[in-house]
């Protein structure tokens, strides 16, 4: 029971932080200081203090981005991307970035984790209800390498409602997860599998039923 519960929480964290409960309509830029690192699973978390107000740099579409992100769209988002603008509202000036997670950071070329009093720059969105998460599509380290954080295509434009269609939503989720969607099916598998040994297990033992 308590590997489910565990499962159960870790699944949540993942759903949570899917494409489709940020506003990826509106890309912005931001930029700023690392106060804080969470460096980990289901999703590293940076905390970044902004210093208002953010420009968005000159010729920002023309940057160099990775080849995978400009096959998912990622030229188009920088095209469309606008200065990030709620450094007030912000408590402490501070953004939690959710990044991708560690294995698939070390992938695509970052390897070294996030350090505290480092600059970064980024291209992402905004949580739908969590007014400090941002989940950059694009980071830009302090030395210049330029990480991409999306290996899926983002979910289709809100429905009326805010919606997004159910199947956009579902393949963002799954494909999003640590390792993609088979080590989640085999873990819940494993879970579920192991849960009702331990039923039987114990059913026999009240019966009386040997070993």
């Amino acid at each position: 029971m308590k590997l489910m519960i565990a499962g159960a929480v870790v699944a949540a964290g993942v759903l949570h932080h899917g494409w489709e409960d940020f506003h990826t309509e509106r890309p912005l830029y931001v930029s700023g200081t690392v106060t804080q690192v969470r460096w980990g699973n289901p999703h590293p978390e940076v905390r970044l203090r902004v210093s208002g107000p953010v420009t968005l740099p000159a010729r920002l579409a023309e940057r160099a981005i990775p080849a995978e992100l400009e096959e998912l769209g990622g030229r188009e988002v920088l095209r469309r991307t606008r200065a990030f603008d709620g450094t007030d509202e912000l408590a402490d000036g501070e953004l939690v970035l959710v990044l991708a997670p560690v294995e698939r950071l070390s992938a695509w070329g970052m390897p070294d984790r996030v350090a505290e009093g480092e600059r970064l720059e980024a291209v992402g969105y905004m949580h739908r209800e969590h007014a400090d998460e941002f989940r950059p599509e694009l980071l830009v380290r302090g030395d210049g390498r330029a990480i991409r954080q999306r290996s899926v295509p983002l979910p289709a434009r809100p429905l009326a409602g805010g919606a997004s269609s159910p199947a956009d939503t579902a393949a963002s989720t799954a494909a999003d997860a640590p390792g993609g969607p088979l080590p989640w099916l085999i873990g819940g598998v494993f879970l579920v599998g192991g849960a009702t040994a331990a039923v039987v297990a114990r059913a026999r033992r009240k019966g009386g039923d040997p070993a």
